[in-house]
């Protein structure tokens, strides 16, 4: 059974570069991490989905990938390629490693812009380098908490619990996903960046 499971994780790993072209230049850059196995995450498939039908260059990886990927984003961070906002969001062990990815990133090249977990497992702290975390957590299971800043933290951390969800459906919640659009557009603002002239809405 492990072994299966630990097949599916290593097969998963370049999901993420199969996605059709985007209709226009990047309105930011998003990684999404799924949780164990690429089985219990689905809702970042979903996800991805509606961000790149809105424009955003955004891509689903395995957890285990968060190095590969952070050290591919410092490489064309340092080349200028990285388009802003730069995202990081994720699910389960995904969340954990997403809250790892977002820290080297942003202690690195200080463009961690944005961090969305849901529902993290094994990580309870944030270190400094995002500027801003929302952390959605539910609250009927064993593993729902919230997060805390480590010292020296200097960014924004928001907590919310969800009722209406457990751990395996968290992640596929419609209205969180609309808010996660909601906060790539703050994050625009925040930067200067022009409002999207269109946006198809997460559904």
């Amino acid at each position: 059974m492990l072994s299966g499971l630990a097949g599916l994780a290593i097969g998963g790993c370049a999901l993420g570069d199969e996605d059709d072209p985007l209709p226009g230049p990047p309105l930011g850059r998003v990684l999404l991490l799924r949780g164990l196995a690429n089985v219990f995450s689905t809702g970042m498939d979903e996800l991805e989905e509606r961000l790149r039908a809105a424009g955003y260059d955004a891509t689903v990886h395995n957890h285990l990938d968060w190095r590969d990927e952070a050290e591919e984003t410092l490489a064309r961070a340092r080349a200028g390629q990285v388009p802003r906002p730069f995202a990081v969001i994720g699910h389960s062990l995904g969340a954990d490693d997403g809250i790892r990815l977002a820290a080297r990133v942003g202690q690195a090249a200080q463009i961690a812009d944005l961090l969305v977990t849901f529902d993290p497992v094994l990580v309870g702290t944030v270190p400094p380098g995002p500027a801003f975390v929302r952390n959605y957590y539910q609250t009927t299971g064993v593993w729902g908490r919230g997060l805390t800043a480590e010292p020296g933290f200097t960014g924004v951390l928001e907590n919310r619990a969800v009722s209406g969800d457990n751990h395996f459906t968290i992640d596929k919640d419609p209205e969180l996903h609309r808010q996660v659009f909601a906060l790539l557009e703050q994050q625009r603002t925040r930067l200067g960046l022009p409002a999207p002239r269109q946006r198809r809405p997460a559904t």
